[in-house]
């Protein structure tokens, strides 16, 4: 069971918490634990810590009596009152789609004892972490829905561009890849999505237009004061009206030909822990209302 809660949590800090334990009693537990099979099951950095091969087979093993551990934590929590945590996923922009700000309000409104406790991410990591059972359910972005999770569709938004005032392109009610030939846009790094990545913006690429990575695509400020007029700005709908208000720019709809890109509540098909039953029941209230 430690080994399992430590791969949930991918980090012995909140494992050992999790656990009652002292975190070094917890780290020399698991490396013996290691020695005795033979083989590494985490891959540690001081950055972070991921399963190898080994520790995703042991995990699969293990989930039963992860599972089992998890049914009594929420039994103890209700003896004392509580009724445990829920662990869920959001993007970074998270703050900025209303769907997701009313069903964690609503949730907790409804549900004071159950602590929420958010986990930032683009979509790839969340959705390997929810794999994995480390979040209880996570809010994504795609186009289709993820394989190998229970996927419920919240919303939809637009990719828009963010232009200066008196672009030449703002004559158009919404714009098409073709429009970008010659043009520079600025995008999130490929590397935090690359598959919404490449649905959003090889189209550009392909009419004749380059894209300039941003790592840090949500700073307004540096928009606001590194941006020339000539480069254009990619956001999601959710977030371009803030962009341009703090900006100072306007914003036209892009073109998609795959559709629009919808928010996605996703968990594992496995029986959910009770709080995370509770924000999926509301959150398919709110979907079909």
């Amino acid at each position: 069971m430690q080994f399992g809660v430590v791969a949930e949590e991918l980090s012995f800090t909140r494992a050992a918490a999790r656990l009652g334990v002292a975190q070094p009693w917890l780290s020399t537990r698991i490396r013996q634990l290691e020695a005795q099979l033979g083989v590494p099951l985490l891959l540690r950095s001081t950055r972070r810590m991921e399963l190898t091969e080994e520790g995703r087979a042991l995990l699969a093993r293990a989930r039963p009596l992860v599972e089992a551990a998890r049914g009594v934590e929420e039994l103890a929590a209700s003896l004392r009152g509580g009724m445990g945590r829920l662990r869920l996923g959001t993007p970074p922009y998270g703050a900025h789609i209303p769907v997701t700000n009313s069903l964690i309000e609503a949730f907790r409104r409804r549900w004071p004892s159950i602590s929420v406790e958010l986990d930032i991410g683009w979509t790839p990591v969340l959705l390997e972490r929810a794999r994995q059972g480390v979040l209880d359910l996570a809010f994504t972005v795609a186009v289709a829905p993820p394989a190998g999770l229970e996927a419920l569709a919240l919303a939809r938004t637009t990719q828009e561009l963010i232009l200066a005032p008196g672009d030449p392109l703002l004559a158009l009610p919404e714009i098409p890849p073709a429009a970008l030939a010659g043009r520079k846009v600025a995008v999130f790094t490929r590397g935090l999505n690359p598959e919404l990545s490449r649905t959003l913006f090889e189209p550009v690429v392909e009419a004749g237009g380059t894209l300039v990575e941003i790592p840090d695509i949500l700073d307004f400020r540096q928009m606001r004061e590194g941006f020339g007029a000539e480069l254009i700005l990619a956001l999601f709908g959710w977030v371009a009206p803030e962009a341009a208000r703090q900006t100072g720019r306007v914003t036209r709809t892009l073109a998609l030909s795959g559709g629009p890109l919808r928010l996605y509540l996703v968990r594992r098909q496995e029986m959910p822990r009770a709080p995370a039953r509770h924000l999926w029941d509301l959150a398919q209230a709110s979907a079909k209302a």
